[in-house]
Parts: structure tokens; C-alpha cells; sequence
């Protein structure tokens, strides 16, 4: 299967491997930035009574007819419920927000259209029955689905899922993501740096990353350029964790090693190779439900590959259902070609009120471009020209 596939052969690959993880009970608050892995229903009526939606005054609409004015005869506070009170003919009752409505009343007039002497009140405005009265299961009856499944948790969701007394919630458990990157030129940082060498900007990249879309890596581990070491490396990785994702040898060097580790422990190749500029040499597999992305070594094409492939994945497999979510479009501010139309390129762009401007500095080696970027912009293999003004298509990130 070694040859190269185009960028949507690659996404329809990946996107039918997607699985999903187990189930898990959470703490309302624990369950921010999860999915829900069930459809979560009412517990109870909201409004769970009738009660107020204003500072004012409540009565019987009827009593208009006959009364000039009405005798404010009780004070119903928020928190206060008035189980015996009988509202007579003529009467009125000052009422606040969120107030029970008490039996009898049923209307309220806010306090600015009334006038009031002593504890007498007439109105100043044409008044409708049963104006600001928030009736009982008005927003939501008790039973109902008020979370579909696959839902993304955020700290709205979680405030209205609070006003139900909704303790705890299912949602689908973090994946098990491990990372090996290769390269004997790879420093950490804190260390100086010597002839040759560079520092593990991509362990960075790739950490934080993760961390946004609340994922983190539960192994990490540097292999040193040797065929052994990048094969026991990936078979520890493997053995720890659902998904690995590998950085650089994955070429065809003389010290690429990742490719024959991964035929070695029998990994089945999904596809590898892509018509894509940067990351070209991107290899996706899987062995016995676990799956391997092998990503190249330069931190422009890690970069594009995560977001374009590695993410999508991820969240699929933690219960989002939109696999291109991130896809928008925008008008180009830039004009930029390609020397042909043999390959996809990907490149870094800003994005701002419906229009994109395509940046400076895309070459696979610089990554200033990157730390300005919020949006790749998808520069169709078919197309070999950009021109300003014209629709694109854009991935933000």
C-alpha cells in the first residue's frame, strides 16, 4: 500500500477508525470539556413553580373591573413560600423576582408602571393578564432529554444542568495517548545547546496541544536513533496506551527507523504517504484496536498534521460527531501560487471578521508563521493559484 493518497482519501481513512472510549461517571464540575456518553433528561419541572419575573405587585386580573386601586396586604420575598395566604377581592400583593406565586394572584405588574400611597396602588400603564408570571415547567417539563448525547460539556452546559440538581454526569473517559519522538539532535529545554543539536520543540507543541482539548499524554518517551531503541520504544508505547503518535523516522533515511519498528511489531498500515505539503511522509496504522500515527520530524509538519488529521481523530474518539468542525471559510486578503497541481499545501494563516490573510515564512522550517496563525488555509491540490478576494476554505485552530 506505499503510495500516495490524496488529503480527503486520508481523512475518510482515519474518520472510519474512529471508536470511542468507555463510559465514566463524573462530578458536574469534573465533566467540563468531556462529551456526554449518554442523553441526559429533566429531573424536575423548570420553573418549578409559577413565580415571579419582576419587582412589582401581584393580584387577580378581574378585580381591574371594579377596583381603582388594590391594598397591598402581604411582601412575598424570593425564598418565601405562602402556603396559607388567601388573596381577597381588592387585594394585591408585593411581590419580588423569583417569588412563589401565591394562590389567587394571577398577574404581575412591574413596580415602575404603579403608583403607591401608603399601601394603596393604582396603575399608570394598560395592564395584560397574566403578564410576568413564569409559569410552572415553562422552560422545561421533567422527563425531557435536555442533553443529547455526544453533547460537549462546557461551563454554560454545566449551569443549566446545576439548575436541575444534576450532581453527576456520564461522559466518555480520556483517551490514552503516548508520544515517542525520535532524534539524537533533540535537547530539552534547561539543557545548553551543542553543535548539531536543537531543543524538543515538538513534544511542546504537541503537549499543549492536547492539554487544549483536554487530553494529555500518559507516556512519553525519546528514542534514540538505533533500530532497537525505536522498536522497543514503540512496543512499550503500544502497550501502555490506545493511540501512540510518533515524531520524525518515518522517511526513508539512513536513520529512519519508525516505518520497519512498525512492520516489525506487525502494525497494518492504513495508509501512508500523503499529496500534502507540509507533511508528506505522514504514516496512520493500527494493531489489535490500537492505532499509531507516525508524524515527520520538522515542527511545521507536525504542526499541520495534528490539526488536519491527528485532533479530529482524538475528538471523535472522545464523542464529538463533527469530524471537520473546524472548517469555515474566508475571503483571501493574500495572492500566492503553486508550481503545480500535484499536492495539497497547507498554510498558515490569520483569520479575522470573514476575511483570511495568508502569512509569511511557510517553509517546513520556520514556525514564526505558526506562532501567528489561527487558521491553516487548505490550498486545493486542483488549484495552483490564490487570487485576493477569492473564497477559501480554512481549518482554524
Amino acid at each position: 500500500m506505499n503510495h500516495f493518497i490524496s488529503v480527503s482519501e486520508a481523512r475518510k481513512i482515519i474518520q472510519n477508525q474512529i471508536f470511542t472510549t468507555e463510559k465514566t461517571e463524573l462530578s458536574l464540575l469534573e465533566a467540563q470539556g468531556f462529551y456526554a456518553a449518554e442523553e441526559i433528561r429533566a429531573t424536575l419541572d423548570v420553573p418549578f413553580f409559577d413565580n415571579s419575573a419582576m419587582d412589582g405587585y401581584g393580584f387577580r386580573f378581574e378585580d381591574l373591573a371594579d377596583y381603582t386601586e388594590l391594598k397591598v396586604t402581604q411582601i412575598i420575598p424570593a425564598g418565601i413560600s405562602k402556603n396559607d395566604f388567601v388573596l381577597g377581592r381588592g387585594e394585591a400583593v408585593r411581590i419580588f423576582t423569583g417569588a412563589k406565586i401565591p394562590d389567587g394572584v394571577d398577574t404581575v405588574v412591574m413596580q415602575e408602571k404603579v403608583k403607591q400611597n401608603e399601601h394603596l396602588i393604582h396603575f399608570t400603564n394598560e395592564i395584560q393578564k397574566g403578564e410576568n408570571i413564569r409559569l410552572k415547567a415553562s422552560q422545561t417539563q421533567s422527563g425531557t432529554v435536555i442533553v443529547e448525547k455526544n453533547t460537549y460539556i462546557n461551563h454554560a452546559l454545566i449551569g443549566f444542568l446545576a439548575g436541575f440538581g444534576i450532581e453527576k454526569v456520564t461522559v466518555y473517559e480520556r483517551l490514552k495517548i503516548g508520544l515517542v519522538f525520535t532524534g539524537n539532535e533533540l535537547v530539552e529545554l534547561g539543557n545548553p545547546l551543542a553543535e548539531g543539536e536543537i531543543y524538543n520543540s515538538n513534544r511542546y507543541t504537541l503537549q499543549a496541544a492536547l492539554t487544549e482539548i483536554n487530553q494529555l499524554f500518559s507516556y512519553i518517551k525519546h528514542a534514540e536513533d538505533t533500530e532497537d531503541a525505536t522498536f522497543h520504544a514503540i512496543k512499550e508505547a503500544l502497550h501502555h496506551n490506545d493511540i501512540v503518535l510518533i515524531t520524525g523516522g518515518i522517511s526513508v533515511g539512513d536513520y529512519d527507523y519508525v516505518k520497519p519498528a512498525l512492520e516489525k511489531l506487525d502494525v497494518k498500515e492504513l495508509f501512508y504517504k500523503i499529496r500534502q505539503k507540509p507533511g508528506k511522509p505522514l504514516f496512520f496504522g493500527k494493531q489489535n484496536g490500537k492505532f499509531i500515527f507516525a508524524l515527520p520530524g520538522n515542527p511545521a509538519s507536525v504542526f499541520s498534521c495534528y490539526h488536519q488529521y491527528v485532533k479530529p481523530f482524538l475528538l471523535g474518539c472522545f464523542g464529538r460527531q463533527n469530524f471537520e468542525e473546524e472548517v469555515d471559510f474566508a475571503i483571501s486578503e493574500s495572492y500566492i501560487r503553486k508550481k503545480s497541481n500535484e499536492q495539497t499545501q497547507f498554510l498558515k494563516a490569520f483569520y479575522s471578521k470573514g476575511n483570511v490573510r495568508i502569512l509569511s515564512g511557510q517553509e517546513s522550517y520556520k514556525m514564526n508563521s505558526a506562532a501567528q496563525a489561527n487558521c491553516l488555509v487548505e490550498f486545493s491540490e486542483a488549484a495552483t493559484e490564490i487570487n485576493i478576494g477569492e473564497k477559501v476554505k480554512i481549518w482554524k485552530i
